[in-house]
């Protein structure tokens, strides 16, 4: 590898890089710096002649990092945290703020608990901008890279040096439209394999999860939407069988189809309440055992003593409290 002579660098050509790594694009590097495109391609090249790589290519998800740009990006990006630590004040004022927050999630905490985060942020740190990355994208390298701040979802076997705290248990319910003549009479597991089944189910992560979790750098993460094993297991003690009439990756969809269909669907509780006087649907509890799953907060404890963070951890846990 050839020597990097570190004076060619200058702080502006290393926010560059880290912008390209998150953005994965010239135009949105260039807007979340306030440069115009023509800037952050001068960038790149004098990047990509300093490191001798090309850093970035062109792919069909946006500018793809190299193999020498993925080992340089994490640490990079702690330099520069610390950096920006090492500028930051003691106290950390949220009415004055301007700072990014940058919170990972899937579809249903984006539904059910975003919104009242997002107000109650709203209110305390004005001038804050909040950012939210889905969670498909990866948990566990973004936190520890402090690319992001939070991340909200369920976990299991937390690997050391991450923080993770409980917000809420959430239990599933089985969602009808209210003109469904199903919703009218008690839903036993005869009555529910009688109906097609809506599936929410994402291709790709779902069909790598075992036992309804995928790994991440060590880090279990839930991503089943549903609960198929225990429904079938029920189904089949009775010998009965169920009809899959769609499956969508689509929280949101689901419900919007369901309210205009025959089609029975298993959706989260908080997220089926809150919509059913929109989609006029009727809940049900699941005529099986159906266990309860946890909503937690994770973060990295690198960058756990923040006070920006600290402080958003402690309002999230509040809005949380109030779901």
């Amino acid at each position: 590898m050839n020597h990097v002579h570190f004076p060619s660098f200058g702080l502006n050509l290393l926010r560059v890089f880290d912008a390209l790594i998150e953005e994965r694009s010239v135009t949105r590097a260039g807007e979340r710096l306030g440069l115009t495109q023509s800037a952050i391609s001068h960038a790149l090249s004098r990047l990509r002649y300093i490191l001798d790589d090309e850093l970035f290519v062109r792919g069909p998800d946006g500018m793809q990092p190299t193999r020498r740009a993925a080992e340089i990006a994490p640490r990079l990006r702690q330099g520069l945290l610390q950096l920006q630590l090492a500028l930051t004040p003691a106290d950390f004022v949220p009415e004055q703020t301007t700072r990014r927050f940058t919170i990972i999630c899937g579809e249903y905490v984006g539904a059910v608990l975003i919104p009242p985060l997002v107000a109650r942020l709203r209110e305390a740190a004005p001038q804050a901008e909040i950012r939210i990355r889905p969670s498909n994208m990866g948990v566990a390298e973004p936190l520890v890279a402090g690319r992001a701040d939070l991340a909200i979802g369920s976990f299991r076997r937390v690997p050391e040096g991450f923080l993770c705290e409980r917000l809420f248990e959430e239990t599933r319910v089985w969602v009808v439209s209210q003109r469904n003549p199903a919703a009218w009479e008690e839903l036993t597991l005869e009555r529910l394999a009688a109906v097609p089944h809506l599936i929410i189910s994402a291709v790709g992560e779902d069909e790598q999860a075992e036992a309804g979790y995928v790994v991440d750098h060590g880090l279990e993460r839930l991503v089943t939407r549903s609960e198929v094993g225990l429904l079938q297991g029920a189904l089949a003690a009775r010998g009965l069988t169920r009809a899959v009439g769609l499956t969508t990756p689509h929280f949101l969809a689901a419900l919007a189809i369901v309210s205009h269909s025959d089609m029975a669907a298993p959706l989260p509780r908080r997220l089926a309440a809150a919509f059913a006087g929109i989609y006029g649907l009727k809940l049900f509890e699941p005529p099986y055992a159906s266990p309860p799953f946890t909503i937690m907060a994770l973060s990295h404890h690198e960058h756990g003593n923040d006070p920006a963070i600290a402080w958003l951890r402690a309002i999230v846990h509040e809005v949380a409290y109030t779901l």
